[in-house]
């Protein structure tokens, strides 16, 4: 459908309050956004940038889910480049992913992963958003087990009836796993979250200098072994 010159000029201004928005946060952090600062740097006065972004919530949850977006764009892609390989070689990209674009995108990681906006609360189109990548993995590890390409070892811990209670209630919200796959699902996020943060905090370096990639490597091949994939 063809679009009108309103509309493309409206398009490229909040794209360009965007872009401004996250060099903001890049330089100063995140809880010092402000509309305010972003209509001056852009020339625009305050009221103007408000016909975009009525408040600075309307402006942070579409942060929010331009990062998310990003995030999980990065992770199907890697998911798919490996789409010819087995399971457990998608997994691995996956997993990499995750890191690598923490890696590429510092800023973006820490709205959505890190330090929270003070006062803002998330809304449901955030949270719609923040569910897609979580989901790439779940069902990645799914499509592996459903194919048999996961066997957790003998001695794995039964999981306790409390935690499958709740795996079981996520379940019924559109979780697509069963108690097990969502818990492998949970327990591979956590350790990559865990990693990643303590690589953009600078705590990684200080151990490992330039082999922090390959401590992450190392993780996630422990990942493979404790969750039994072939």
């Amino acid at each position: 459908m063809t679009t009108t010159r309103r509309e493309r000029i409206r398009e490229t201004t909040l794209e360009e309050i965007i872009s401004t928005a996250w060099k903001q946060i890049a330089e100063q952090g995140v809880p010092a956004l402000s509309l305010r600062a972003i209509a001056r740097e852009m020339g625009m006065t305050a009221p103007g940038l408000y016909r975009y972004y009525p408040s600075r919530d309307d402006l942070v949850t579409a942060l929010i889910k331009d990062a998310f977006d990003s995030f999980t764009r990065h992770l199907e892609t890697a998911r798919d480049e490996a789409f010819d390989a087995n399971h457990v070689e998608q997994y691995r990209a996956v997993c990499l992913a995750y890191y690598q674009w923490a890696v590429l995108n510092p800023s973006r990681y820490a709205l959505i992963f890190g330090s929270p906006v003070p006062g803002y609360q998330m809304t449901e189109a955030a949270y719609a958003s923040s569910r897609k990548g979580f989901l790439v993995l779940q069902n990645l590890i799914e499509k592996a087990r459903a194919a048999g390409s996961i066997h957790p070892p003998a001695d794995f811990p039964p999981l306790p009836p409390e935690l499958v209670s709740r795996y079981e209630s996520l379940r019924i919200l559109g979780m697509p796993g069963d108690p097990v796959g969502t818990h492998i699902a949970l327990a591979t996020w956590s350790t990559l979250h865990g990693v990643t943060a303590l690589m953009l905090y600078g705590y990684l370096e200080g151990f490992l200098s330039d082999q922090v990639e390959g401590f992450v490597l190392q993780m996630i091949d422990q990942l493979v072994m404790l969750f039994g994939f072939e």
